[in-house]
């Protein structure tokens, strides 16, 4: 039963009284009699079971919505604190401070902050001697991870056919969901990862790197950019 009509249920059982009629100015004995024999058994109306019942009725309701959807409130309270950093060294990979690094990275942010709702973001290019990585993560109160995480991958290939090949990988102690995939661009093929959990949303363009090579790549940066008080 949809939560509003038990809503509405509860309210017209438990708290909707019958309107008193307005007492006459000029009425018989008898009727006064007649009516304090009709009106003494109504003082009998077990109002505390009533009470009881209707209590453990809405205590029922919200013990269902607990259990619908507790699991992914606990997760979304718990996780709705991240803290995004964006440190110079990550292993091998160093901070690109440059006006074009930053102006690039702050577009793709840009793109994927409006797609996905994030309230907070950064974007960031790491490179070490392999190349460069554009990385874009955010923060947000995330209901649907992996939704998510496919609205920010089609942003990332737009104008490329989307991404395929698309994968889960190890999430890590972060948990939430990480995958990659291969997108084609006018250079070639270009593996995209990302993650998203009830808490951030992340994405990494990492050009010229294999999957297998990607997928500890991004969990690498994810570890060194989102922190949980």
């Amino acid at each position: 039963m949809p939560h509003n009509t038990l809503d509405e249920g509860l309210s017209r059982r438990c708290y909707a009284a019958p309107m008193a009629e307005p007492s006459g100015l000029f009425r018989s004995t008898d009727e006064h009699e007649d009516e304090e024999r009709e009106e003494a058994p109504r003082s009998g109306l077990p109002i505390k079971r009533i009470a009881i019942v209707c209590a453990a009725i809405a205590g029922v309701a919200v013990l269902v919505s607990g259990i619908v959807y507790g699991p992914t409130v606990l997760r979304v309270l718990q996780q709705s604190d991240v803290e995004l950093r964006s440190p110079d060294q990550v292993g091998a990979f160093t901070l690109d401070k440059s006006d074009d690094a930053k102006d690039t990275a702050e577009y793709v942010r840009d793109a994927i902050a409006t797609e996905v709702n994030l309230d907070a973001s950064v974007g960031l290019i790491y490179k070490d001697q392999a190349g460069s990585v554009i990385l874009v993560a955010g923060t947000a109160r995330v209901w649907k991870p992996e939704e998510s995480l496919k609205d920010a991958f089609a942003v990332v290939a737009d104008d490329s056919g989307g991404v395929g090949n698309v994968h889960d990988v190890p999430a890590g102690d972060l948990g939430g969901t990480v995958r990659c995939g291969v997108t084609t661009t006018q250079d070639g093929d270009l593996t995209v990862c990302g993650w998203a959990d009830n808490g951030s949303v992340g994405v990494a363009l990492l050009p010229g790197r294999q999957p297998a090579d990607a997928a500890k790549t991004i969990l690498d940066l994810r570890q060194a950019v989102e922190h949980r008080p």
